[in-house]
């Protein structure tokens, strides 16, 4: 009866330590990659189904009136995007592969005793970059836009008020 039940708790205490068979679902860089590509997959899926619409009202399209090169163009841009969205989509395939391998691997190691896992200073570094890329994104899509003033008044946002513009540099 001893020898049964020093088995049973010796079966518990090495069954607990059995290694995880799928390490990458508690990884947050591979759940961030997995939102990713959901993001893109709807994305795709949408634009998909714009295109179907927009090819839809094409073919309702008077001809010879501005209208069907405005709806050609409506379709091409939306091509341009779901080809973009595609490689989105494939991208974050790619990497969510790669991803998964890397942690396995990383966690095996730190099972081992080599590695700490999850890797905390790994996580901070992705997610700085990611904040700065989507930052980046935000600031791209707002270059460019700049309040035109006619020449020879006054700019409200400027903070010269009154002051006459300084000359170029290099002048004559």
């Amino acid at each position: 009866m001893k020898f049964l039940l020093f088995a049973i708790i010796l079966s518990l205490l090495v069954g607990c330590n059995k290694p995880d068979p799928n390490p990458e679902n508690s990884d947050e860089i591979y759940k961030d990659l997995q939102q990713e590509l959901d993001v893109a997959t709807k994305a795709l899926e949408a634009e998909k189904k714009n295109l179907e619409k927009l090819e839809a009202e094409f073919k309702k399209v008077t001809p010879q009136t501005g209208q069907v090169k405005f709806a050609q163009k409506k379709i091409y841009e939306t091509q341009a995007t779901i080809n973009k969205l595609e490689q989105q989509k494939q991208f974050f395939e790619i990497k969510i592969e790669l991803r998964k391998g890397d942690v396995r691997e990383r966690y095996m190691e730190s099972r081992r005793g080599g590695r700490k896992w999850p890797d905390l200073a790994e996580v901070e570094g992705y997610k700085a970059i990611m904040k700065l890329q989507r930052d980046k994104l935000e600031w791209e899509k707002n270059k460019g836009q700049k309040k035109i003033v006619p020449h020879g008044t006054k700019d409200s946002t400027s903070s010269s008020h009154g002051e006459a513009p300084a000359p170029p540099a290099g002048g004559h």
